[in-house]
């Protein structure tokens, strides 16, 4: 009896009652909304008179990409779910036997709706609906926050790193030339680089350090001959030729150090900025935190506390430090009228620059205080500074106004003031043993001062205000925001290139602010 009931069913049917859709389900809801978030018309102009209307309907395509980061899927599984699953075809309007575009028509979609709408096309038109249907009251304190995406691209170690790039280059340069990259590579004695892992192909002993900088050596020249093979082709190649020979450059380099003999080893330590993938050239390593490692990118998000709506978000490689696209958070919320007056962050985001940078844009960064205070010293933080009379009070009620300009620590060109207490006051206060070590040597306490010591002061007056606490406290809001887009796949890359990494998160956050969109109106809907 179940198995004739499932057979009644027929293709795409109508009653999502029938197809026991719940009511506040993604596909059903999707269904509804499809119409309110595009129109046909806007798509009028993508197709000329000699070629009439696309054989599929571009809102199928537009609730299928939706679909797809909804339910965190490849563009093969989407494509097989819109055949089989009865729900995704409710969802697309794809009645009885109507065929399900191929993955070849979503891709060539998805290609022009870039081109023509902007990476950010849904993103920004599932928040517009959002605020007319009066869904995000609370956009005035709004918190950021970052999150690791690991690179598609292979990451790979050194050896099979410059061999990938001097692949590339010959690839790139046979595409060019219209032949085939085995016939050019063995013209140019370069065919073992052809092969998927040059250190599988080397019959050398792998324990013995000659052995491997000799592979190095090699690897390193045959890097550095290839500018003089290709210009010797006297022909003129495309941009994509520079850029390939650009990238090969830097990976030859960036992990080796020169010999007296002329030869090459692998140096120490990871230099800084490195490239770690010749698929994938804007990847690099990072840290979330001092104990954890990533590779790849970080996605960073700025979001609503209470309605749980991405306003902004932003990829970067690993290495950026996560105070650094707050700026571009902030514009991109202003961009869709959701502009902050607060942001709250962890302390990441309290940095001098990043607070006077938002400050500029007439938002103000809350977070706590960097540092945590010593049992065995007296931090800079429970020093009170008086930058209008310049003076510095210690904890023991000692003050100074007596300071040098000296060379800002953190590597600005601008000249910080640096206090400095007399001895004797030193001596004779009754902390002289827990402020620092220079006290307890007999010596006297040194307070410098930093660039943005004005914005750190404000930070520090906020902490001490009887609201500091519930808006700290507020921000992990944001990390609950960040699970469901992880959840919906943002943790890994679905595309090669940062661009398209960051045109996944932006349809990532449409698909999760339209099913915010479900999950607030499902009883006034239902």
């Amino acid at each position: 009896m179940l198995l004739e009931s499932f057979y009644q069913l027929v293709m795409g049917a109508d009653d999502p009652d029938e197809l026991k859709l719940p009511r506040d389900s993604f596909e059903r809801r999707l269904r509804d909304e499809l119409p309110n978030l595009v129109s046909r018309n806007e798509f009028t102009d993508w197709y000329s008179n000699s070629t009439g209307r696309p054989a599929c309907e571009p809102l199928v395509l537009v609730g299928r990409l939706l679909l797809q980061m909804r339910y965190g899927l490849t563009d093969v599984q989407v494509v097989e779910r819109a055949r089989r699953d009865l729900g995704f075809r409710y969802a697309l309007h794809l009645d009885g036997r109507a065929a399900s575009p191929s993955v070849t028509t979503l891709r060539r979609f998805r290609r022009k709706l870039r081109e023509r709408m902007g990476d950010d096309f849904l993103h920004r038109r599932v928040l517009a609906l959002a605020t007319a249907r009066g869904l995000i009251p609370d956009i005035g304190l709004q918190a950021q926050d970052s999150t690791n995406t690991d690179c598609r691209g292979a990451v790979i170690d050194t050896f099979n790193l410059i061999a990938a790039g001097i692949r590339q280059v010959i690839r790139v340069v046979a595409r060019a030339l219209g032949r085939e990259p085995s016939h050019l590579a063995a013209e140019w004695q370069m065919s073992r680089y052809l092969a998927r892992s040059i250190k599988g192909q080397a019959a050398i002993d792998w324990t013995n350090e000659e052995e491997r900088n000799a592979l190095l050596t090699e690897e390193i020249r045959d890097a550095d001959r290839l500018p003089t093979l290709v210009a010797a082709l006297g022909v003129a190649l495309p941009p994509t030729v520079d850029e390939a020979l650009a990238l090969l450059r830097d990976v030859a380099r960036q992990d080796v150090e020169e010999l007296e003999d002329g030869s090459f080893k692998i140096k120490r330590g990871t230099a800084k900025g490195r490239i770690v993938s010749i698929t994938d050239p804007k990847a690099r390593h990072g840290r979330k935190s001092s104990s954890k490692k990533i590779v790849g990118f970080k996605t960073h998000v700025q979001g609503t506390i209470a309605s749980q709506f991405v306003t902004g978000i932003v990829m970067t490689d690993a290495g950026k430090h996560d105070s650094e696209p707050s700026v571009d958070l902030i514009d991109q919320s202003a961009q869709v009228a959701l502009k902050p007056d607060e942001v709250v962050g962890d302390a990441a985001y309290g940095t001098g620059a990043n607070i006077r940078a938002c400050a500029n844009l007439g938002v103000s960064i809350l977070t706590k205080l960097s540092g945590r205070p010593t049992a065995n010293s007296i931090g800079k933080r429970e020093f009170g500074v008086d930058l209008e009379g310049m003076s510095v009070t210690c904890p023991g009620g000692k003050t100074t106004t007596e300071f040098t300009m000296v060379k800002d620590p953190a590597g600005g060109v601008e000249r910080v003031p640096s206090f400095k207490f007399p001895k004797s006051s030193c001596q004779s206060c009754p902390l002289v043993e827990r402020c620092c070590s220079d006290t307890r040597k007999g010596g006297r306490r040194f307070v410098q001062l930093n660039a943005y010591e004005a914005e750190l002061q404000q930070l520090k007056e906020f902490n001490a205000t009887p609201r500091a606490k519930d808006v700290l406290r507020s921000r992990s809001a944001i990390e609950r925001l960040i699970s469901h887009l992880v959840r919906m796949g943002m943790r890994h890359a679905r595309f090669f290139g940062m661009h398209m990494v960051q045109y996944q998160a932006y349809l990532t956050a449409a698909a999760y602010n339209l099913q915010r969109i479900f999950t607030l109106t499902k009883w006034s809907t239902a």
